[in-house]
């Protein structure tokens, strides 16, 4: 019942039904018992999609010691914990943390399963998007070529696997520049899952969102706004405002609005951005920083300087306080101060943060790089 509601998207129904299932199951089979360390896992996944990740890395790493201690390190069962531990770390932006425990799952699945089985695949396509997340992007391409030409021979072209594995690819390419060879790969991934999938499907829905980034960053808007709306309003209705897969084709929606100039319309996107953020990951976290800067750009961009002000000091005083004085983003903080100060007219107060962001940049960055001499 639990997994049947959190498919439908009725998380808070589901929670109910998964904590008394857990906690009869801890009563009666006691912790490490298999069918109570399976019911953590599902209320783990359960809890990140509520957003709601610090709970859900508690249970993910009582599950993973638990098959640890009782099936070993190299049964199905822990590779799998490990994976669940890692991903969510991921999500949490604790990559460092992340990685070894994706390079133990891909080392323990090739070495056990084969470098062609579907668990393989999968552990293949996570390392590779640690990379990408990393910015180690020639680092990524040939494992998520790998995992794309293994998911062709073993699957076919139409499984939604393979549809998985050439959209990522696609995605890919776009972040390193080769539109052409993404948009094919792309249009590939979105019919296919159309034809054998419906457009309904979760597949399809991020195809079609991707089909519409990709449309964005070739600068053809109006061909992506369309797509980008369907995607936006599936994730919606499926998962609800809050999903991570919602907040990413919001991200994109507002990109497009943005990029044809409406930024009325583009605002209420990027506050509720930000907004979710701050509920998810708490008002230090990088990515809600990250929607911070944005949310304070389009207000100045829109003329409401001191909504803006008021953002861009919140940004730069956390950043001050988490990353130090002479950190890149805090440095970027310094800048963005100093431009909307500059809008204001106070001009002394301006000139002072953008010396200290040349000062920082030059003895960070060097005299060369782009950032100083936009400073």
């Amino acid at each position: 019942m639990a997994s049947l509601l959190q498919d439908l998207g009725r998380l808070t129904e589901a929670r109910t039904f998964y904590e008394e299932a857990l906690e009869v199951s801890r009563d009666i089979l006691g912790d490490q018992h298999p069918d109570t360390i399976l019911t953590m896992n599902k209320m783990a996944s359960l809890l990140e999609d509520l957003g709601r990740l610090k709970e859900a890395e508690h249970l993910y790493r009582e599950a993973l010691q638990a098959c640890r201690e009782t099936l070993g390190d190299r049964h199905p069962n822990t590779l799998a914990s490990v994976i669940s531990l890692a991903t969510n770390l991921k999500a949490d932006g604790r990559l460092e943390e992340a990685e070894p425990l994706f390079r133990e799952a891909l080392q323990t699945s090739k070495e056990h399963l084969g470098s062609r089985d579907p668990v393989t695949i999968i552990n293949i396509t996570n390392m590779a998007s640690l990379l990408k997340s990393k910015g180690c992007l020639e680092e990524a391409e040939p494992l998520y070529r790998e995992a794309l030409e293994a998911s062709r021979e073993t699957l076919g072209n139409r499984h939604p696997d393979t549809v998985t594995a050439i959209n990522n690819m696609a995605l890919l390419l776009r972040d390193t520049g080769r539109l052409a060879e993404a948009g094919q790969l792309q249009q590939e991934s979105l019919q296919a899952s159309r034809e054998t999938l419906g457009s309904r499907h979760v597949l399809t829905v991020t195809s079609t969102n991707s089909m519409g980034s990709l449309l964005h960053a070739s600068h053809r808007q109006e061909e992506a706004e369309p797509l980008c709306r369907e995607a936006l309003r599936a994730r919606r209705e499926t998962y609800g405002d809050r999903h991570p897969l919602t907040l990413s084709s919001m991200k994109t929606m507002q990109a497009v609005l943005l990029a044809r100039g409406c930024l009325e319309e583009a605002e209420p996107l990027r506050r509720e951005i930000m907004e979710a953020r701050r509920e998810i990951f708490g008002d230090q976290h990088v990515d809600t920083l990250v929607s911070i800067d944005d949310m304070a750009w389009l207000l100045k961009a829109r003329g409401c300087l001191p909504e803006a002000e008021q953002l861009y000091r919140e940004a730069l005083q956390t950043r001050r306080e988490k990353l130090g004085e002479w950190h890149p983003d805090t440095l970027s903080s310094f800048s963005n101060m100093a431009s909307l100060l500059q809008c204001l007219g106070r001009s002394q107060e301006a000139e002072g943060l953008y010396r200290q962001a040349l000062q920082g940049r030059r003895s960070v960055l060097g005299d060369s790089h782009p950032d100083t001499h936009a400073t």
